[in-house]
């Protein structure tokens, strides 16, 4: 029987290991050998300097060294005690070289003495030659698992993770772990620990600047690639034998477009670079920008036989091979299924150590998840070392992770390997004949820019006109928002929709509001604000449409196909539907229609047509589950008071698909069609419409924390789903972190013909932008389009893609706000209120930020911002914006910004697919430009947008060819279409122009 036996914490344990050095300041001297017993008369330098230690008189005692040294060579307690006085008189070089000579001449037997010269020599900043001697003692003596320890710690700390992951496997096997090392244990993704004691290295000793490796990879994993390029530079320059900065480099390098200097970079590298997965994740990714799949995938593999451990690799390969069979059928000897298997376990291991650690390292119900997830791996040494520190915790025989862990002993001896394949067809695959990408004459590619554009976007000129239009609401979760201690139920906001309820063509306004205890119906009401020439007036009572659940999201569709437009309200609690009589009220059917009420934390939703059968259907995004997020407080580590919970607190909650039946009725899909992702989500923002070049309705649903959702139905009678976010490179950034996810932008951003998204983000995360680069594939492209680091001290909720000049080209507006007041941290203050931003699409590349709003009443001023969707309150052909917020009312940001740019909007009406037609793909063509936009629905974070399809079309002012491609997959081309005016276009009939307001 393996034994429950893990390793104690060392004193410079991973946990505890940057505070331990930054006290290292010039004490130490209680660490040293004792001082030996007085003696009545010095008679050899060694009596002499026992004598001056007995009395404290260290510069004395220094005397004596030198002969003390030379009459007792190669003795290591002499040479311990030697240390301890050169150490008393502030020769700190000295001392550590003294302990490095003492435990050479013990041959390292002692632990405790390697400890000590451990510390001495970081104490003078020389952690790299403790590094060597650490390596040194678990060459001699490999049964020293202290100081093997030691090395682990120190290697992950300075980002040699390729030479620290031998080590701590051998902990393992050797049963010397514990939680501390498991989680550190296969960490690839992103550097956890700080940088504090890595600058004091700096500081102690800066003739060497490897230190600095900390600082890059934060910047990296930041997405500020250009700052960690000019960070490594020097490092590389003095160091060029350290492979953690050279490899860091080389990724940087790419991920900025710097391709121009890959060529030199290659050159310089030294060492065993070929042996690292780093490398050939270099040479894949810059093959895979170049849009050279084979040599990609041919280098990602060869990184999976590096190390088969990181998402990213699996990932990447699994989509480059993708397209590879697209284009070669015959490429058949690849499963995909078991590439996308390996990634998807690989994720879902990472995110329950997360939820583990954010949990207070404590629950052995996410313990049995990840056992499991190692085992499925073929990880059984490290599934089963989990479960054994499941063992040492309380409450463990109620669970079944003892007979769990049983099993996994049966499976191993001495001879089983860390990675088993006999189960696992994906490591044994061969791609070994795939070519493979070259840097010769890589210094004359540059990366792709983004479409040039003819001319500067204008900056938006917005006024916050809801007081003097009537819009008086103030939708909030709770009372208390500007104080500290947040709930993290109330952390989301309210959010709401644009609805044209009455056909009167002036859309109206349905906001959500709460204020209650989840999931009571104890809230403040929600409104219906009706548009009457650009002015609002409240017809909630008459409408009946005031709903008292603990309000989040809405979202609005025709779902009975009578040609009004109904509410679907998601909340806290059960949530409901408002079905439109045409005669200006709603008539709640929730019971009758949705089923059996269930209490789930509801985020967004969408209405659509996900099965083609011409009836909408219902997509509901739930959140985290349960209750817990209600009752559950926590407490700042460092003040002990109470703050928002981190969502990885709780587990998430499938979202749920309701297919429309003829009588009305709306039906669960259940798990048998496929459903139900491997890992639920937290989810908080969508996006649902032909998203793909595929037909069909696709949904992006993006997750906090957690890997967002892509599904698309299955090809064939059987109405089923898959979900593909890993496959189709929007499961998570480049690096294959999940973050924040909240809102969703969807356009075509690069004005190619395909659809783009922009999801918003935490702080410390930048909000990513997801190109599609080819068919059904996109790419995180946030760095080449310069949006990585704007929004990195920002907590962004709300965005949408919106042409505010009218000139043709989007620009991108995001609200933010944080969830908590949260206490300064390593000199930094994260800001609660914050300002909106809107970015713009400059005319060389990339987007840049505007910035001139100080004098703007809204846009000049910092607001705890959530919900932001789209409407033309006054109908002037300019998209207004709705934003709510934590702290004050509703505000309706009214376009003003003047420009001679014109404009056509259009409405879609389906016959022989549903009404709202989600899905259809307008292609509107004037002179030689044209633009190609999809109807959508969801449209983000809590909301709904106007259902209105506008194009910007700059000077252009000639009638415009409208060519529609309904979701059934019919197509209406429409010619003559005057600009300045709205249309509706139902399909199979003539063109109708809108009046005017």
């Amino acid at each position: 029987m393996i034994p429950v036996v893990a390793l104690s914490r060392t004193p410079i344990g991973a946990r505890y290991l940057f505070g331990f050095i930054l006290l290292l300041t010039g004490c130490g001297g209680a660490e040293m050998n004792s001082t030996p017993p007085p003696v009545d008369e010095p008679q050899t330098p060694l009596q002499a300097m026992d004598a001056a230690i007995r009395l404290g008189r260290w510069e004395q005692a220094w005397q004596w060294s030198d002969e003390v040294l030379i009459a007792h060579q190669g003795d290591p307690d002499v040479l311990a005690k030697v240390a301890r006085v050169a150490f008393e008189n502030k020769q700190g070089d000295v001392a550590a070289h003294l302990l490095v000579d003492a435990n050479r001449a013990d041959d390292f037997q002692n632990p405790d003495l390697v400890q000590q010269a451990t510390i001495a020599l970081i104490s003078v900043g020389q952690l790299f030659e403790a590094l060597e001697m650490l390596e040194e003692v678990a060459a001699r003596h490999p049964q020293q698992h202290q100081s093997r320890r030691l090395l682990f710690d120190f290697l992950i700390v300075i980002e040699d993770r390729d030479a620290a992951i031998e080590h701590g496997r051998e902990l393992v096997r050797q049963r010397k772990f514990d939680f501390d090392l498991l989680l550190l244990l296969s960490n690839y993704e992103k550097r956890t620990l700080d940088t504090a004691a890595l600058n004091v290295l700096m500081q102690r000793n800066p003739a060497d600047n490897r230190p600095l490796i900390g600082e890059a990879r934060k910047q990296f994993d930041l997405g500020m690639s250009s700052q960690a390029v000019e960070t490594l530079r020097p490092i590389v320059q003095s160091h060029p034998q350290f492979l953690p900065a050279q490899i860091l480099l080389g990724r940087a390098l790419v991920d900025s477009g710097q391709f121009d200097q890959l060529d030199s970079w290659s050159d310089g590298l030294a060492g065993d670079y070929e042996s690292t997965w780093g490398y050939w994740m270099v040479l894949g990714d810059w093959a895979r920008y170049q849009g050279k799949t084979s040599e990609a995938a041919g280098a990602y593999w060869q990184a999976t036989q590096r190390n088969p451990d990181v998402v990213q690799i699996w990932s990447k390969l699994n989509a480059a091979l993708s397209l590879l069979q697209k284009s070669d059928p015959g490429l058949t000897e690849v499963s995909l299924p078991d590439l996308e298997r390996r990634a998807s376990l690989l994720s879902r291991f990472r995110q329950q150590k997360d939820r583990f650690a954010n949990s207070g390292s404590q629950s052995i119900a996410i313990i049995i998840e990840i056992v499991e997830t190692l085992r499925d791996l073929g990880r059984v040494w490290e599934a089963e070392a989990w479960a054994a520190m499941a063992m040492t915790l309380p409450d463990h025989k109620s669970t079944r992770i003892g007979t769990l862990r049983d099993s996994l002993i049966a499976r191993l001896n001495r001879s089983t390997p860390w990675q088993t394949s006999n189960e696992h067809s994906e490591l044994r695959l061969d791609l070994s004949n795939l070519p493979l990408p070259s840097f010769s004459g890589v210094a004359t590619v540059k990366a792709t820019p983004p479409r040039r554009i003819a001319v500067a976007s204008v900056q938006p000129d917005l006024r916050n006109e809801a007081t003097q239009r009537g819009l008086n609401f103030f939708g909030k979760t709770a009372d208390q928002l500007d104080q500290p201690g947040i709930m993290f139920y109330a952390t989301l906001g309210c959010g709401g929709g644009s609805i044209d309820f009455d056909l009167d063509g002036w859309t109206d306004l349905y906001l959500s509001a709460a204020g209650g205890t989840p999931p009571q119906r104890d809230s403040d009401a929600n409104a219906l604000m009706r548009n009457i020439a650009g002015n609002f007036v409240d017809a909630t009572e008459t409408s009946g449409t005031g709903d008292t659940g603990f309000g989040q999201g809405v979202a609005v569709g025709d779902v009975n196909e009578d040609g009004f437009p109904d509410l679907l309200v998601l909340n806290y609690g059960e949530n409901r539907l408002l079905v439109n009589q045409g005669d200006g009220t709603f008539a709640d059917v929730s019971e009758r229609v949705l089923g059996n009420p269930v209490s789930q934390w509801s985020s967004s939703g969408a209405i659509a047509d996900l099965n083609g059968d011409g009836l909408s259907d219902l997509i509901v995004v739930n959140y985290c589950a349960g209750l817990s997020p209600v009752t559950d407080a926590c407490a700042n580590a460092a003040t002990g008071e109470s703050r928002a919970c981190s969502p990885l607190a709780f587990a998430g909650e499938p979202d749920v698909f309701m297919l429309g039946t003829e009588d009305g009725v709306f039906v669960d899909v259940d798990q048998d069609r496929g459903i139900r992702p491997s890992l639920s989500g937290r989810g908080l923002g969508v996006a649902v419409g032909s998203l793909d070049a595929d037909n069909g309705i696709d949904a992006l649903i993006v997750n906090d924390m957690s890997n967002n959702h892509y599904w698309s139905r299955s090809p064939g009678e059987k109405v089923e789903f898959e979900e593909s976010a890993m496959l189709r490179g929007v499961a998570y950034d480049d690096r294959s972190l999940p973050q924040g996810s909240m809102g969703i932008a969807t356009a075509d951003f690069d004005a190619d013909g395909d659809i783009d998204f922009y999801v918003t983000n935490f702080e410390h995360e930048y909000n990513t932008y997801y190109e599609q680069r080819d068919a059904g594939i996109w790419q995180d492209r946030t760095a080449q389009q310069q949006l990585a680091t704007t929004a990195l001290p920002m907590v962004g909720f709300g965005t949408e893609a919106v042409d505010f000049d009218n000139d043709g080209v989007l620009e991108l507006a995001v609200t933010n706000g944080h969830v908590d007041f949260f206490p300064e941290r390593d000199g930094q203050r994260s800001e609660y209120y914050q300002p909106m931003q809107i970015f713009h699409r400059t005319p060389t590349a990339g987007f840049e930020q505007f910035t001139d709003f100080a004098a703007d009443e809204y846009l000049g001023k910092v607001h705890a911002g959530r919900a932001l969707w789209t409407i033309d309150a006054n109908r002037d052909g300019r998209c207004d914006l709705v934003v709510t917020h934590q702290t004050e009312p509703v505000a309706l940001l009214v376009n003003r910004t003047v420009t001679k740019h014109h404009w056509i909007a259009v409405r879609l009406v389906g016959r022989h697919c549903a009404r709202d037609a989600i899905g259809a793909v307008i292609t509107l063509r004037q002179g030689n430009q044209s633009w190609r936009k999809v109807l959508t629905s969801g449209d983000g974070y809590l909301c709904s947008n106007e259902r209105v399809i506008r194009f910007g079309l700059g000077g252009a002012n000639a009638e415009a060819l409208v060519t529609i491609e309904w979701p059934d997959g019919s197509t209406q081309t429409t010619k003559s279409l005057s600009i300045e005016s709205e249309w509706l276009l139902v399909q199979g009939e003539p063109a109708f122009k809108l009046p005017c307001q």
